[in-house]
């Protein structure tokens, strides 16, 4: 190694200088991880955030998965079909969920945006007047409850203080446009901001137009100088929006962008989506040392969506409220922090199933006989306290502990004689700890660990056959939480004033971990047990450097290896082992990198990059042969995995600082090589491959007019 370069990592690495120094860009702050605002660099956890500024740079702005490859250990798929919700998955932990979000929790300003069943989605956030999204990996997620293998946290950003009206629109290819509007400001001891945006687009496959409205607002008023009221709503809907359905891989390499053939035309294929919620917080200072804030919400949320055979959907009812207390002073004379809360969420579903077939038994894509008819009620009331010490200033100890009770009861409405309902109960105790070693004021080492838990969502127990005499028989009564013991071990480092490197190296072990356990294609529908015991262990590892003549670099690594650790048969028509100890956890990499290179000339208000995304390949199944029900014909040639993936983006803008506007003008190319590939995987289907588009652009203005 070059000698220079070995001077320079080892003078900073024992520099002496204050964190004060930094630059604080590298060094965010961050919540969720304490619930309280603390310097990332010093916690003994893997936090990130991705800020205002790196959303909208040269961006659609419209999902997450769009910023979510600068994560280390988070792989968010946009599935390029919005009849489904973003994928999301933290290492490893939600990459085998086939619809919405499920192991990872979702939050918007404190309000859980994850049922407490545990599944959760991510298209209700309106990027427009996010400030900060935190994403929170490893043993300090399950502080947070059931199904936290990790945590994403979008927090609004507060209104300007000078009045301001911003709007911009984009267009890009498949006749994609988005537009918005954001009004923020203070006035007196009143703080505001809302914003509006509708997305539309003819989607890169076949019959997958789409529209997407999304409000947004946070009020917020200073009711004396210890007391502060925030008012948040939001609204999302999709009035239309088409489902081409996910695809074989003989389908996938025909023509990616075909819809599924057939049935997704005749049966009309398609998604109605809207969701409502609110919510109160309250914080107060009690004392110079201590706090409560007191946080309730509320919302409602419908989806019908037509299958090729059937039409399925819901009117959900949920809300909750938590309460904490924050004590924050000395303990021995050394820095000491204490909260304490108690959360409650409920969600109450009105969940109904139709046939969408013709007395000839063709699909017709309208609804034509009710099949099911179910009431789904769960509910959680959880505990948690968390305490942070610095017995000395070279070390910092985190502990804490959540538990937790979830309720879940099915009671049948289409029978009504009740015997195909039932409730289950689960209770769970989650204690995590950590601790940091500064090594010097720019190097720190920090290990923690941490005990969590996931239930079966109600998507999951639906059904206790899907095949046979009893097919379509429900609810599975007989399914177990998965418990898992986390480990992680790490390192932070400024290596220069402008350099910030960090190093995670974990472990995760799981058991009752839930999976397929039968299928039916022609119903779309499937049985899933808790059976399979698992291993999740690899490293993460970023940098993010300011480099001279204004340029900039970024990168971020996964190496994971996650796998079966049992054998185990996946297939209810057959008591042979299906799935063997060693396969790898289909939905899930080996390793995914992200690199940016970015350069600005600030004369011009000019800034470009080029960003070069690598996923590894992956399976799609379990096993390494195909269930009973997956014909020959759907499984091609035995191919079980999804092909690897390396994807190049350039992106450049300019803005102008005009008086008192302010314009922004960028334009973005994506997937520069035009390649071919799967951008997310419905895991244990037959149908299990998504596409992703090929090369695409988008072209976007916005305007700012601050009211001086």
């Amino acid at each position: 190694m070059n000698k220079k370069l070995i001077f320079t990592l080892v003078s900073g690495l024992v520099s002496t200088q204050a964190f004060a120094e930094i630059n604080l860009n590298l060094n965010p702050v961050v919540v969720t991880a304490t619930r309280s605002a603390q310097s990332s660099f010093d916690l003994p956890v893997s936090i990130d955030a991705i800020d205002s500024e790196t959303i909208h740079d040269a961006r659609l702005g419209a999902n997450l998965s769009e910023v979510s490859p600068r994560i280390p250990g988070v792989v968010i798929n946009n599935r390029y079909n919005s009849a489904q919700e973003l994928a999301i998955s933290t290492r490893g932990f939600g990459a085998r969920s086939v619809f919405g979000v499920k192991g990872v929790r979702i939050y918007a300003d404190g309000i859980p945006l994850t049922t407490p069943d545990g599944q959760g989605q991510l298209g209700a956030l309106n990027l427009d007047t996010v400030g900060q999204v935190e994403f929170l990996r490893g043993p300090f997620s399950a502080l947070y409850g059931n199904s936290s293998g990790g945590v994403v946290q979008a927090i609004t950003r507060d209104g300007s203080k000078t009045p301001t009206l911003s709007g911009g629109i984009t267009f890009g290819s498949y006749n994609t446009k988005r537009e918005f509007l954001t009004i923020e400001g203070q006035q007196g001891d009143v703080n505001y901001i809302m914003s509006t945006s509708q997305i539309t687009s003819n989607g890169y496959r076949d019959h997958s137009e789409y529209r997407r409205d999304n409000f947004n607002s946070k009020i917020s008023f200073n009711l004396n100088e210890d007391t502060k009221l925030t008012l948040v709503a939001n609204y999302m809907n999709q009035p239309y929006t088409d489902d081409p359905q996910a695809l074989t891989p003989t389908q996938f390499k025909q023509n990616p962008k075909q819809a599924k053939p057939i049935d997704t035309y005749t049966g009309n294929t398609r998604v109605i989506r809207e969701q409502t919620y609110g919510g109160v917080i309250l914080d107060h200072n009690l004392s110079e040392t201590q706090s409560l804030r007191l946080m309730t919400y509320y919302g409602e949320r419908s989806n019908l969506q037509y299958l090729p055979t059937s039409a399925s959907g819901f009117k959900r009812d949920f809300g909750g409220a938590d309460m904490r207390w924050t004590y924050k002073d000395t303990l021995f004379a050394k820095p000491f922090s204490f909260a304490a809360g108690i959360a409650y969420d409920m969600m109450e579903d009105d969940r109904k199933r139709w046939s969408t077939k013709d007395a000839s038994n063709n699909p017709v894509g309208v609804k034509t006989a009710l099949t099911r008819s179910e009431m789904q009620k769960a509910w959680n009331v959880d505990q948690y306290a968390q305490a942070t010490f610095e017995p000395t200033e070279r070390l910092l100890l985190i502990a804490g502990m959540r538990h937790s009770k979830v309720k879940m009861n099915v009671e049948d409405t289409y029978l009504g004689d009740g015997n195909a309902g039932g409730a289950l109960e689960y209770s769970n105790t989650s204690p995590v700890l950590g601790a940091t070693f500064k090594v010097t004021p720019s190097f720190n080492l920090y290990a923690n660990y941490g005990e969590g838990f996931e239930t079966p969502t109600f998507a999951e127990m639906s059904y206790s056959s899907v095949n046979g005499s009893n097919a379509g028989a429900g609810p599975n009564l007989t399914m177990k939480p998965s418990k898992t013991k986390n480990y992680e071990v790490g390192a932070k480092a400024f290596v220069t004033d402008n350099t910030r490197v960090n190093l995670a190296i974990f472990k995760i072990d799981s058991k009752n971990e839930i999976t397929v356990a039968d299928n039916n294609t022609s119903t779309n529908t499937s049985v899933y047990k808790s059976v399979a015991e698992t291993e999740r262990k690899g490293l993460e590892l970023s940098i993010d450097s300011r480099l001279p003549y204004n340029f900039s670099f970024y990168g971020a690594y996964t190496l994971m290896d996650a796998e079966f650790k049992n054998n185990f048969a996946n297939d209810a028509n057959t008591a042979s082992t299906r799935v063997s100890s060693g396969n790898k956890i289909p939905g899930t990499y080996t390793a995914t990198t992200y690199s940016e290179l970015m350069w600005k000339y600030p004369a011009y208000g000019f800034s470009t990059a080029v960003e070069a995304i690598y996923v590894s390949s992956t399976n799609a199944y379990d096993s390494n042969i195909a269930y009973n029900t997956f014909s020959s014909s759907t499984i091609a040639n035995g191919k079980f995995k999804v092909d690897s993936n390396t994807l190049f983006n350039l992106r450049a803008g300019f803005t102008q600082q005009i008086g008192n506007w302010k314009l922004t003008e960028f334009a973005r190319i994506d997937n520069l090589s035009d390649q071919s590939y799967v951008s997310s995987i419905k895991v244990n289907t037959a149908q299990a491959f998504e596409p992703g588009p090929g090369r695409n652009y988008m072209l976007g203005v916005s305007a700012s007019y601050m009211f001086k």
